[in-house]
């Protein structure tokens, strides 16, 4: 066999195993990658920068999940992308591989997964072992992996800070009836906290000149006590008065009256 017929037999091996891949995993668990927008370390790593032409420049993925397909998937599932692309002599040679974290994976985890992939594929050289590589990755993980939950906390502290500063955003837009980004609120947020802490430090001071309000000045309690004096007093002379005085006095001055009437009589008797 020529080594133009030895190339051609290497791709139509490489192009059954892809479709023989396509069927076994469901679209979602299987891609076909867009090799212009791989990371540059990845696209070196799977070698793709040197391949020889737009047929061998082609690179894939396999999404692997821990869980078989009738298990509950766990509280804090784990997905593995399993990157790989064939080398010109592929099945004889082991496939270029990448592994990365698709959710709740450690570097560590994928250093070793790589690892162990790597010892699986030199054990099956000469045959199509992609699908049996994706196997012993799934195996691997269901026995190996720890999830990376620190990594998995900070992004669900991440998202709730983010969701909770849109809803402060929104409500402050509302309230203000005008347009709120990020910039206003928080200068806006941070005059009023400012003016609370002023009214909060100058509230003693308010309540003293308040209870001062309400004491009398040495003038007013004088003017009060006076105005007390003066109403007593006339209270007083009320309650000594008395209607049966009056009609006493009335009879007094009829008797003098008649007195003297009556020594005017006398004295011009006597004349």
């Amino acid at each position: 066999m020529s080594g133009d017929d030895d190339h051609q037999q290497y791709l139509d091996d490489q192009s059954d195993e892809i479709e023989a891949l396509q069927a076994i995993f469901m679209d979602e668990q299987f891609q076909i990658l867009d090799v212009d927008t791989l990371e540059t370390t990845t696209a070196q790593r799977l070698k793709l920068h040197n391949a020889a032409d737009d047929a061998a420049a082609a690179a894939y993925r396999i999404t692997v999940v821990p869980e078989e397909p009738d298990e509950e998937p766990p509280e804090i599932p784990q997905r593995l992308g399993l990157l790989f692309a064939y080398p010109p002599t592929y099945p004889d040679v082991p496939p270029l591989i990448v592994c990365q974290s698709e959710q709740g994976i450690s570097k560590t985890d994928l250093a070793n997964i790589e690892t162990h992939l790597h010892d699986e594929a030199l054990a099956n050289v000469g045959m199509a072992m992609m699908f049996t590589l994706a196997n012993a990755a799934k195996d691997w993980l269901r026995e190996h992996a720890n999830l990376d939950v620190g990594e998995m906390e900070d992004e669900a502290a991440r998202k709730k800070k983010e969701l909770a500063e849109e809803e402060r955003l929104a409500k402050a837009r509302r309230a203000a009836g005008i347009e709120v980004t990020k910039e206003t609120f928080e200068d806006w947020h941070t005059r009023f906290e400012a003016e609370r802490a002023l009214a909060k430090a100058l509230a003693p001071d308010a309540a003293e000149r308040a209870e001062r309000a309400k004491r009398m000045t040495g003038r007013a309690y004088f003017e009060k006590r006076r105005g007390e004096a003066v109403e007593a007093e006339l209270e007083d002379d009320e309650e000594d008065f008395d209607l049966d005085d009056l009609d006493d006095e009335d009879d007094l001055l009829d008797d003098l009256e008649a007195l003297v009437e009556d020594e005017g009589v006398s004295t011009l008797a006597s004349s």
